[in-house]
């Protein structure tokens, strides 16, 4: 079974970032799937659910339009029990963070700009 890593942004530039990054740092050993929204990352999420690749880890924006990132990540937690979470974001209120916290629905919380070196030992902490 692929592991996959799901990264979640509106900004093209982020998810691009994001997805070259993971994949010079995993190499093969993961696959790596973007979406542009928290509606658009619960379909792939179904989908992946059906074929023989399973979801290990979605990294999310927090301020998103229509869904944002702490809402995503509690429908994620309460579907897909064994999906990690990250959650990156430039606005976040703390009350939101110490919320995702406290629900035990990340494994960590990154500021953007974030440190590059910092969110690939978590994302491959939450891949072991």
């Amino acid at each position: 079974m692929k592991q996959v890593v799901l990264c979640v942004d509106d900004e093209a530039v982020i998810l691009l970032a994001l997805k070259l990054k993971l994949k010079k740092a995993l190499g093969n050993s993961c696959l790596v799937e973007s979406a542009y929204n928290g509606k658009q990352a619960l379909e792939i999420l179904r989908e992946l659910s059906d074929s023989d690749s399973e979801v290990k880890l979605v990294i999310t924006d927090w301020l998103m339009p229509g869904m944002r990132g702490d809402e995503l990540l509690r429908i994620i937690k309460k579907d897909f029990p064994s999906v990690r979470g990250i959650m990156i974001t430039g606005q976040a209120d703390r009350d939101s963070i110490e919320a995702v916290i406290r629900e035990g629905l990340v494994e960590g919380v990154f500021g953007k700009p974030w440190s590059e070196k910092q969110l690939l030992n978590a994302v491959r902490k939450c891949l072991e």
